[in-house]
């Protein structure tokens, strides 16, 4: 795999404070890691503006059948989201991190209302049938960006780490997203209770956790009068290394979305569009791990 290429970057070639090589530790080992003030103040207004006017046009509908996660709105509509995906110093960070030639599907505007219920747990990742799925490298990676600061008290954050390479109970109760659930059917279902392993990660806006898509994660209630607003971006790092049948779904899924997305924003983007080019048709995806090749829960 090419993720030797290039080794650790200093912290003044990306231009941000921290520990790169210590950053991707975190990543690795624990399934995320948190980068402060990864936003220029421009973008984080302009993607307050983009998320506003999306949200603004739901219906109430809409906003019941996702009470739990809170919006669910594809970027395939919002190519306002351009800076955001193609934010440089995020870029140089996952490169400098080991994580380069990460390539994009889409972005998630999930505004949570305030007042609304926890967001259960659950993992995102889709590739378990994968070689990579089980290694230290996801074929799957979050990146979300919080507009708002966050809190116990307006739904930040949860995390169950070391959740991408070990089985949990949780892996046994249902795949994410379902209807159901995310309308919050029966909030006494086991994966919105608390877990004696669980971490809350708060954080400010413009601040980028990125976590490993096999990580089970959740929030806490939003108990304000206020949305709180986190934007998700879907990465798959080191992207040539994948096996074709999964470089072929996320090349048709991105193209199938953003195609019609003007040619300024794409442009915008252009280092992280998928181009896969071989003959291998998309597969079907798989949400569930072999229980067998993880390993088992200490």
């Amino acid at each position: 795999m090419a993720r030797e290429s290039g080794g650790i970057m200093t912290k003044t070639q990306v231009g941000i404070e921290h520990n790169l090589e210590e950053k991707a530790s975190e990543l690795i080992e624990n399934g995320f890691c948190v980068l402060k003030d990864m936003l220029d103040p421009d973008i984080l207004k302009l993607t307050r503006e983009v998320s506003m006017e999306a949200v603004a046009a739901l219906s109430s509908e809409q906003l019941e059948a996702t009470r739990t996660p809170g919006t669910l709105i594809n970027s395939n509509k919002h190519p306002g989201l351009a800076d955001l995906v193609g934010n440089p110093k995020a870029l140089a960070a996952l490169e400098a991190m080991g994580f380069g030639g990460s390539k994009f599907w889409k972005a998630v505007i999930i505004s949570k209302p305030g007042p609304s219920p926890r967001l259960y747990w659950h993992q995102d990742c889709m590739w378990w049938d994968d070689p990579r799925a089980y290694s230290d490298y996801s074929p799957m990676i979050f990146l979300m960006y919080y507009l708002d600061d966050t809190t116990r008290n307006n739904g930040c954050l949860r995390l169950i780490p070391g959740t991408h390479r070990k089985w949990h109970s949780l892996h046994g109760m249902g795949t994410a997203h379902t209807p159901d659930i995310n309308r919050g059917d029966d909030m006494n279902d086991p994966r919105f209770a608390d877990y004696p392993d669980e971490v809350d990660v708060p954080i400010k806006a413009g601040d980028l956790v990125i976590g490993d898509a096999r990580l089970f994660h959740a929030t806490h209630a939003n108990l304000t009068h206020e949305n709180r607003t986190v934007i998700t971006i879907w990465f798959h790092p080191l992207f040539e290394d994948l096996a074709e049948e999964t470089q072929s779904w996320i090349h048709h899924a991105f193209h199938k979305d953003h195609s019609g997305w003007p040619v300024e924003a794409l442009d915008k983007v252009q280092p992280v569009i998928p181009d896969y080019r071989g003959t291998v048709e998309p597969p079907e995806f798989n949400r569930q791990p072999d229980k067998g090749r993880l390993e088992q829960k200490e």
